[in-house]
């Protein structure tokens, strides 16, 4: 049987391609919610005993941990308004070295409770008081903060919900040890807020690439014995391309934390930023509030840097033809804005023969994830049976 020709190569002389500006939807589309100034430091008194509540968010009541009252927020509501997204470029250059670096210095906080005074680290901002275990809340104004958070997600799942998503994660796991899915963590497991950052801008894109059109031709060889045989081969054309993608980021999230691993927190994610209300105590009351590791000016590399990132995926998406190679992009952003928010997750931190590992859970989504050790019977045994179904292969092919 003749062989069928190919189609013919494209033409040598043909002229690079340029592509018509494309404008592109946001990757990250997303709703901006209300915030307001940060509010100064409020203490939530149980009505019934005095104690100080603290915030259940399966209950999204305040709720004393003393007697057990429920009871609401009392007070004015929040203040409506519009997310204030603030000028990237104003706000590095009017902080200057702060923009850059984070207060890593101790500080001396009063209790609101029982007024003890005690010796906080940089890194924290509300925690539990040492002597009459009230959850006391230092002001972010109060530790001379560079910026502040001005809005937050109200954690939405409890600590019992928190817990069995943890388990059932881990139960999931199959190299996970036996003994640990059986353990009870739930006392290990700690209420924190985390400060992130949201960056948003608009991106004018122009790129450059070589775009790839395949082509066969028929190739002639010979076999092993001796006798001419033909082949379709794919090869390829290359030809210059160009063109433009304009696009705008909205809500681009990064974390300011260092304490929690960043690819288990890249798990939970994302964080459901339309749904941020103003920063209010009650809603941190009696969680641990973590002040930011990570400066603005760092946080924003990182951002921008995601962002470039997936301007090269749309840009790529755009280059004609089959393939490409030799892709470049050339962005420029304007409208650069950014704030810095809160968002809730149920910390599990628990030792396993000798070595620490970190779980965690969503507390707005409910998504869970851990790390965990790995079973070294479980292993074993499952080399071995990789090893028995290798050699029984081996000994039906010899047969």
């Amino acid at each position: 049987m003749e062989p069928v020709d190919p189609p013919a190569p494209p033409d040598e002389d043909a002229p690079p391609l340029e592509l018509p500006k494309k404008r592109i939807p946001p990757p990250l589309p997303g709703q901006r919610g209300v915030a307001a100034e940060v509010r100064s430091l409020e203490r939530h008194v149980c009505p019934e005993c005095g104690g100080k509540a603290e915030w259940d968010p399966g209950k999204k009541e305040l709720v004393c941990p003393f007697c057990g009252t429920r009871f609401p927020r009392e007070g004015p509501p929040p203040m409506p308004g519009t997310i204030v997204e603030h000028d990237l470029d104003e706000a590095i250059s009017r902080l200057g070295d702060k923009a850059v670096n984070v207060d890593t210095a101790t500080r001396r906080v009063q209790c609101n409770n029982c007024h003890a005074v005690l010796v906080r680290s940089a890194d924290t901002v509300a925690q539990h008081c040492d002597f009459c275990g009230s959850p006391e809340l230092l002001d972010y104004n109060d530790i001379h903060s560079p910026i502040s958070p001005e809005s937050l997600l109200p954690a939405a799942i409890s600590k019992e919900t928190a817990y069995h998503a943890l388990k059932a994660f881990l139960a999931a796991r199959w190299f996970a040890p036996n003994d640990l899915k059986r353990r009870n963590l739930i006392d290990r497991i700690n209420r924190v807020y985390l400060p992130y950052w949201t960056f948003d801008s608009s991106a004018e894109c122009p790129w450059t690439a070589e775009s790839g059109t395949y082509y066969w031709v028929t190739v002639q060889s010979r076999d092993s014995e001796g006798r001419t045989v033909t082949r379709q081969e794919r090869r390829t054309k290359w030809r210059p391309a160009s063109g433009h993608v304009s696009t705008w980021f909205d809500d681009i999230v990064i974390s300011g934390s260092r304490g929690l691993d960043t690819e288990l927190l890249q798990k939970l994610e994302p964080f459901p930023t339309k749904d941020l209300v103003p920063y209010e105590t009650r809603y941190v009351s009696g969680w641990q509030v973590e002040h930011y590791q990570i400066p603005l000016m760092d946080a924003a590399r990182l951002g921008f840097g995601t962002m470039e990132g997936m301007l090269r995926e749309m840009c790529g998406h755009e280059v004609p033809g089959d393939t490409y190679r030799n892709l470049q992009i050339y962005p420029e952003f304007s409208d650069k804005t950014f704030k810095h928010i809160l968002v809730p997750i149920w910390l599990l931190a628990y030792q396993y023969r000798g070595k620490t590992w970190q779980g965690a859970v969503n507390a707005v989504t409910g998504t869970a994830h851990a790390r965990f050790p790995l079973s070294a019977w479980k292993i074993f045994f499952v080399t071995l049976l990789v090893i028995a179904v290798i050699l029984l292969i081996a000994l039906l092919a010899n047969h």
